[in-house]
């Protein structure tokens, strides 16, 4: 069964997300200095967004207790894959460029994934679209500073997280037409943990309890964003 278009809740819902996700990199950008303690490399900073974030919707599976019906395995690991390795460039580029520079230069997310949608899910892009593309896109132009002596080529660690999670979003809209979105998040959640746990695995360090808790912020609001999103 499709579900029908809703525009005006959808926006509500993808603004709603941004929001999150601008949180859960504020609390990265924490990590990733000093601020609570020893700085804390992105690779973990990534497990602990996997860890409690699949915590947040193991505890909604015990209210909902949903089933998992024909998930494709290999469509949720390639989803996951290009979703880990995104927020993780997000996180590592918090921590060498502002973070307001950081979160609007992977907010073109959504631009990678429109112009991607052309030829892998057939969808059309009107004149407003591409101009509000182009706009988008001379902003990051603008952020990023090429030639200028403030130039940081961090910045290009933000760009890199915005593809991937533009293609990432290529294959939630696929999940999405065949599986139900608790089951994509709980999958997805699942699979990131285990990519996540193997990568951090020799950059691990014993978090502060105030890391933790940054930790926590991390996986909660991430998780939120994913809901809505």
């Amino acid at each position: 069964m499709t579900a029908r278009a809703n525009p005006r809740l959808a926006i509500t819902l993808i603004s709603s997300a941004t929001a999150f996700i601008a949180a859960s990199t504020f609390f990265a950008k924490t990590l990733s200095t000093d601020m609570f303690g020893p700085a804390m490399h992105p690779l973990q900073i990534t497990q602990g967004r996997f860890i409690f974030a699949l915590g947040f919707f193991l505890l909604g599976a015990i209210w909902m207790r949903p089933k998992i019906v024909n998930p494709n395995l290999k469509r949720h690991l390639t989803r996951t894959f290009f979703g880990w390795a995104g927020v993780t460039l997000m996180f590592a580029a918090v921590g060498f460029i502002p973070l307001g520079d950081a979160t609007a230069i992977s907010f073109l997310n959504p631009v990678f994934a429109m112009i991607l949608a052309i030829p892998l899910l057939g969808e059309r892009v009107g004149p407003i679209r591409w101009f509000a593309a182009l706009i988008a896109f001379v902003g990051a132009v603008i952020l990023l500073r090429p030639g200028m002596d403030s130039f940081q080529p961090a910045a290009f660690l933000a760009l890199g997280a915005a593809l991937m999670l533009g293609v990432e979003v290529i294959f939630i809209k696929r999940l999405s037409a065949t599986e139900p979105p608790f089951q994509i998040l709980l999958i997805n959640n699942s699979i990131g943990l285990l990519i996540a746990s193997a990568a951090a695995f020799f950059v691990w360090q014993q978090p502060t309890s105030l890391q933790w808790l940054a930790l926590v912020g991390v996986g909660v609001s991430m998780a939120s964003a994913q809901a809505l999103f």
